[in-house]
């Protein structure tokens, strides 16, 4: 679809809203929705907490290639590789990435589709560039241009992030021209990859309304959802989140229908654009009750489903894990959260 017929569609879809034809207008989304290319792949989990830490400071998760065994296992399709690839480069002359460090990267990556797992490369906690977007601008084309080379002849079961949760300093109209510009230099040398880009302030779904994704095929967008945060992020240093303290979440029908509703905004946005989504976050902390988990989780999940939407649980082995890293189990509940049907 091109640029034009987007604006065209924007402009159809709205006159038919304004005109109360909802018929036509389900019919004509419908369309656009069997018509768009679906993402190849629909159940994942974060790698969290593992190479999104800072450069020489492990977090509490070692990442181990046994880990993608697991995980295909379980039932797993896919996984989500959040990686802090600025602290390699952004110090560095040229911006020149580590290479010890992205040989590593290589192993995990294809030890991962070795497994017949999606791989989705996420540059994640580019704090610096949320921070001072202008000074860190060519440092993050830079590394795109280099990632981009460096997997340029690697199967399509990898897929690029361009980066996770925009936010802070960098306004909508600067993460547009930075997408748009990171996008064209994938492209050069990877002109069927599949490519994921979300929009500001954390790729929440507010954060949408000013998001321009660029015309090219293969392009997914990508949400994140914690709502409500006093309940998912409860007790942990997250923004603030520890002061609340036995926050309930009840699956009570207006609770449900809140999901609901939030999730058809984003059905809806993404019909308008003709182009697939991905749930790329979402989940509650260890502190809160196995039951709330479950029911929230898989509320969430299930209504993801219903929108046909990919997911990507947060996360593996962590705070959110569903797997144990200590017992070398998964937490059942949490798996059947993520795959059970009623």
């Amino acid at each position: 679809m091109t640029f034009f017929q987007k604006i065209c569609l924007g402009s159809a879809l709205s006159c038919l809203v304004l005109l109360g034809g909802w018929g036509i207008l389900s019919v004509r989304a419908a369309t656009i929705e069997n018509n768009m290319q679906q993402l190849p792949f629909k159940r994942l989990i974060n790698m969290g907490n593992a190479l999104e830490a800072p450069k020489g400071i492990p977090w509490d998760v070692t990442l181990e290639d046994r880990y993608f065994t697991t995980i295909h296992q379980a039932g797993f399709d896919g996984v989500r590789l959040p990686v802090r690839l600025s602290d390699y480069a952004k110090d560095q002359p040229g911006y020149k990435l580590d290479e010890a460090f992205m040989k590593k990267l290589d192993a995990h990556i294809q030890f991962a589709m070795k497994e017949n797992l999606y791989v989705i490369l996420d540059m994640h906690h580019f704090n610096e560039l949320m921070a001072d977007p202008n000074k860190y601008h060519e440092a993050f084309l830079a590394i795109w241009r280099q990632v981009a080379h460096r997997y340029r002849h690697y199967p399509s079961k990898l897929v690029f992030e361009v980066l996770n949760e925009p936010h802070q300093n960098i306004t909508a109209e600067q993460w547009n021209t930075y997408l748009a510009e990171a996008v064209a230099i994938i492209r050069e040398e990877n002109p069927e990859r599949w490519i994921i880009a979300g929009g500001i302030d954390y790729n929440s779904i507010n954060g949408l309304d000013s998001l321009r994704l660029p015309d090219t095929a293969k392009m997914a967008v990508t949400f994140h959802y914690y709502e409500p945060q006093e309940f998912t992020f409860q007790e942990h240093p997250y923004l603030g989140y520890e002061k609340y303290k036995d926050v309930k979440w009840e699956g009570s029908q207006d609770e449900r229908q809140y999901v609901a509703d939030r999730f058809a905004k984003v059905a809806f946005w993404a019909r308008n654009q003709g182009v697939p989504v991905l749930l790329g976050e979402f989940g509650v902390n260890e502190l809160v009750p196995e039951k709330e988990r479950y029911d929230w989780t898989n509320c969430v999940r299930v209504e993801a489903e219903k929108n046909n939407f990919s997911w990507a649980y947060w996360e593996y082995g962590s705070i959110f894990g569903a797997y144990d890293l200590k017992t070398n189990t998964w937490r059942d509940f949490l798996l059947k959260a993520l795959f059970e049907t009623t």
